[in-house]
């Protein structure tokens, strides 16, 4: 996967993120980067580690909507869509770093018309369809009629997404039930059906289809 700024030299990247008016932040985990109802004058790069994408309920529960990593974007549908403020809150999932970059001089080409704008701008597009792509998927488990469907539905296509039938999964049992739009109580027990059907194993965030 080329990132946004792969291949870059140093005085190209310095002019770029110039350009951009680019800020670097790190954060630890559990630490939020914007909160719901922020400007939306930024979008985020995740540079290192990860970040998770919640909406709180009146309750204060938290509820799980994505987990990006390295390489990702998020908030461009807000930052270069036009919206005012931030419909979810971002927040670090371990020790990450983020290089946030204003929206609208992302998108308004610069005064010097520079070729690194470009790149950066048809990488960004990419970035952004395969950002679609993962909602995609994400509609389709939840478009699952059952618990279980749901739930495998998603770890199929983990399996699909890393070419191996073991692998880890970023949520928590609470987070994937959040995921996954369903009673955390219900996916325990539709998971532990599941063993005993032979049709996956699992040891916390760790599972293996046959």
């Amino acid at each position: 996967m080329e990132k946004l700024f792969d291949g870059f030299t140093a005085r190209e990247l310095e002019r770029v993120l110039a350009c951009f008016g680019a800020r670097r932040i790190s954060a630890d985990a559990g630490e939020i980067l914007v909160h719901e109802g922020d400007p939306a004058t930024s979008f985020g790069l995740v540079l290192s580690g990860a970040v998770n994408v919640v909406r709180y309920a009146p309750d204060g529960r938290e509820r799980l909507l994505a987990h990006l990593g390295a390489g990702e974007v998020f908030g461009t549908a807000f930052a270069l869509g036009g919206a005012d403020r931030y419909f979810a809150t971002i927040a670090a999932a371990e020790a990450t770093e983020v290089l946030f970059l204003n929206g609208r001089r992302v998108l308004a080409p610069c005064a010097a018309a520079c070729a690194a704008h470009v790149r950066v701008l048809a990488r960004l597009l990419t970035t952004v369809a395969r950002r679609n792509s993962g909602l995609a998927q994400k509609i389709d488990c939840l478009s699952q009629r059952s618990t279980a469907a749901k739930l495998m539905a998603y770890l199929r296509q983990q399996a699909a997404d890393r070419g191996t039938k073991s692998f880890e999964i970023p949520f928590t049992r609470q987070q994937l039930a959040d995921y996954l739009n369903v009673d955390r109580a219900a996916l325990c027990t539709e998971i532990a059906k599941l063993e005993r059907q032979g049709k996956l194993t699992t040891s916390r965030k760790r599972f293996t289809l046959p």
